[in-house]
């Protein structure tokens, strides 16, 4: 194992915390479109917005703000267990098994803060990374924030001269969210865990013969064993050994519910980890991922369950993932679907196979979507009709719509970021000891 180095701590003593927030960030540098054009840092709020900030940041101690919003012991019950400070390490290496491209990526790395590589069983014996940022507390409690990327990003490798995007796609998207993760633990009280497990990528599906797709992962944290062996619960179970045994965090320090991300195809590990929650994840952040079936299905799998989570969604207007206006507005195309159904099931009946045009001058549809789509529509004409008002009587969804682009989102929003509602630039954690004795651990990398 190995501890934070003396030239780090050097830095952080003769420049400053400020010098050691910049340099956790610099792996989050200044996030870019797709087409290369920076982003603006920070996004003002929407007037309805800005009014939820005014309502959610009134001024007052952190601490304090969260100790008055716990609930207070029943009678009779039990003493809490007293807060104890974590001793940070840091591992040397990653765990066996572990691909090139990840190993690469944690050694380039390992000075932006403490990480930890390996295969987890609970993410069906794939690699699994977390990460700590420079600057992490002893004695402060952790925000656990998992992240489940998108198409692609799966394999880890250098962009470079002739390096086709599939191929980078993944090492860019992850030091987005390690930037991510540093800016949020400089923002809130909490020091910030990083999870980021790996898909499977392309794979075969139980139900199908041949590949049932060509990019994205649809078994991802969907236990169908013996084969499909990730289990949301079982990875947490693992990810909090690795959390308390390897990187030195007090379990009195950790969480008792985690939030859960995905970015663009990662939303359906969401919806997945929904359908069998009790309740561990509190937050289920849907960055330019809320496609059919994905962010309803989890809304209707936490209701059904009463997990008591919510569904937040990130929305690039008019972009990918916007259910009303855009290449997959699914809100606008199901109800005229389920209209004209009575019209093409004879034609579907007669031929199977046959994909009637959906109406002139568009596309063709295969029966069977067709018919999944307009029985299924009764299902989800409230979800559509909540979407048209962004959410805005439904109080387990929260709708922040923006202009950031796709490509950037992980690294704007990352575990709430700029939502309001979920991080509202609370005040940094107290320096005095919340800890139950004893002499204060030296900090990760003092912030």
């Amino acid at each position: 194992m190995r501890a934070p180095s003396r030239h780090d701590l050097a830095l952080c003593a003769s420049r400053g915390a400020a010098a050691c927030v910049l340099a956790a960030l610099a792996c989050g540098s200044p996030p870019t479109s797709e087409a290369g054009v920076e982003s603006p840092a920070v996004e003002p709020a929407a007037p309805s917005e800005a009014a939820q900030i005014a309502a959610a940041d009134e001024p007052g101690d952190a601490a304090a703000d969260v100790a008055a919003q716990a609930p207070a012991p029943e009678e009779g019950a039990p003493p809490a267990p007293p807060r104890v400070d974590s001793a940070f390490k840091c591992p040397d290496a990653p765990g066996p098994g572990v691909a090139d491209g990840p190993r690469e990526f944690f050694v380039s790395h390992r000075d932006a803060g403490c990480l930890w590589l390996g295969a987890l069983a609970g993410n069906g014996g794939r690699e699994v990374l977390i990460f700590i940022p420079a600057g992490a507390d002893p004695q402060a409690d952790f925000r656990v924030v998992y992240h489940f990327h998108g198409t692609y990003s799966e394999h880890l490798e250098r962009e470079g001269p002739g390096v086709p995007k599939k191929r980078w796609v993944g090492w860019n998207r992850l030091e987005q969210t390690i930037g991510g993760a540093a800016e949020l633990q400089a923002t809130v009280p909490e020091n910030v865990a990083l999870v980021y497990p790996l898909s499977a990528g392309k794979r075969m599906e139980p139900e199908w013969r041949g590949w049932s797709n060509k990019a994205y992962d649809r078994m991802w944290m969907r236990p169908a064993p013996p084969k499909f062996t990730d289990d949301f619960a079982a990875l947490h179970r693992e990810v909090t050994a690795a959390l308390t045994d390897d990187l030195g965090v007090h379990p009195s320090r950790l969480p008792a519910k985690v939030v859960a991300e995905g970015h663009s195809a990662g939303g359906i590990a969401l919806w997945n980890v929904a359908r069998d929650d009790d309740g561990l994840v509190r937050d289920y952040i849907f960055l330019d991922a809320g496609f059919h079936e994905w962010a309803d299905g989890c809304h209707a799998a936490i209701r059904a369950r009463g997990s008591g989570a919510r569904v937040v969604l990130v929305i690039r207007d008019e972009g990918i993932a916007d259910p009303l206006v855009g290449p997959n507005d699914w809100c606008a195309t199901h109800p005229r679907l389920a209209e004209a159904w009575p019209k093409v099931q004879a034609e579907c009946a007669a031929d199977p196979k046959a994909k009637p045009k959906a109406a002139p001058g568009e596309g063709t549809i295969p029966c069977a979507d067709w018919r999944r789509f307009a029985e299924g529509w009764p299902e989800v004409a409230e979800w559509c009709a909540g979407m048209a008002e962004d959410m805005k009587d439904v109080d387990d969804v929260l709708v922040r719509r923006t202009k950031v682009v796709h490509g950037d989102q992980p690294r704007h929003f990352f575990g709430g970021l700029r939502i309001p509602g979920l991080v509202d630039g609370a005040a940094p954690a107290p320096v005095e000891s919340r800890s139950a004795g004893g002499p204060a651990q030296t900090k990760l990398r003092p912030r």
